[in-house]
């Protein structure tokens, strides 16, 4: 009994203060609704940078004097690096043929010899594809006998490290305050729920009605609204990305995830608010 009485009563507060539920449902979804874009969009990012990152190369080129014998037991010794995924020998001669392919001219006819080292083209792992750890095998590598020089894009990498931290923390900052705006409307309305029901509250005080059966109403109030929010931001994300996917952009990724966090977030914001509401104000009443 006490279960539908909680329940009966927390519905009951969405129509005692009506103009400030339909402002804090609102506030929740466009909340939810902002959060959830913005993770989409960091799922989007990561991608094209992973594109980008995946193309990233260091280039080891070998010491002139070294044979194809020795220039190969040093391509040895860089592929048991942590970290490198791949590597790929260019001989003198393929050094060569890249030049005629790359400058359209024969380097024999240009210089009468070949002056281009050897070099190691080398891959890194997925985890390994940012400015720190690039500059850290970059170290390993020019430990390696037989190396001479290691080129890479170094400020390219460290640009966009740099720009995606800056991203990432305007986005967190953004979201933080959604949800503090979020969760002092709702903590607000609960409040004035409170007092809209002062005569009754102190009916059942006089009753000798248990705490815990006074307050459970107000924090199922605030349970419900955060849930009833999410569920609609939810509806709305679904919406939002099919119609990107169909008109704008049809290789915008999603994952299903994203409705699962946008429910939980609801919840605890909905829960929390209302709890910490009604321990402060209900005492007053």
């Amino acid at each position: 009994m006490n279960f539908w009485f909680t329940i009966r009563e927390g519905l009951k507060g969405f129509s005692r203060a009506r103009l400030s539920t339909f402002i804090t449902i609102t506030s929740i979804v466009f909340s939810l609704f902002l959060i959830a874009i913005f993770l989409v969009l960091s799922i989007n990012v990561d991608s094209w940078i992973g594109q980008i990152r995946s193309k990233l190369e260091l280039e080891v080129y070998i010491d002139r004097t070294s044979t194809d014998e020795e220039a190969k037991k040093t391509e040895q010794q860089i592929a048991k690096i942590d970290g490198i995924e791949k590597s790929v020998y260019i001989s003198k001669e393929a050094a060569a043929k890249r030049f005629e392919k790359e400058f359209g001219k024969n380097i024999y006819e240009i210089l009468q010899n070949n002056p281009l080292p050897a070099s190691i083209i080398i891959t890194l792992k997925p985890g390994f594809r940012n400015a720190e750890k690039a500059a850290q095998i970059s170290n390993e590598l020019g430990k390696v006998n037989g190396v001479e020089e290691i080129v890479y894009h170094k400020e390219l990498i460290s640009i966009i490290d740099n720009y995606l931290d800056i991203v990432y923390l305007i986005g967190a900052i953004i979201i933080i305050l959604l949800i503090t705006i979020t969760f002092i409307l709702l903590y607000n309305t609960i409040r004035l729920t409170i007092y809209a029901r002062r005569d009754i509250i102190e009916i059942m005080k006089l009753v000798g009605a248990k705490k815990s059966l006074i307050k459970r109403p107000f924090v199922i109030e605030g349970l419900l609204q955060g849930v009833f929010g999410a569920l609609i931001a939810s509806g709305a994300i679904y919406f939002s990305v099919k119609l990107v996917i169909k008109f704008l952009y049809p290789f915008l990724l999603f994952k299903a995830d994203i409705y699962f966090i946008v429910i939980i977030m609801g919840m605890l914001i909905g829960y929390f608010s209302s709890r910490i509401s009604v321990q402060k104000h209900l005492s007053n009443v």
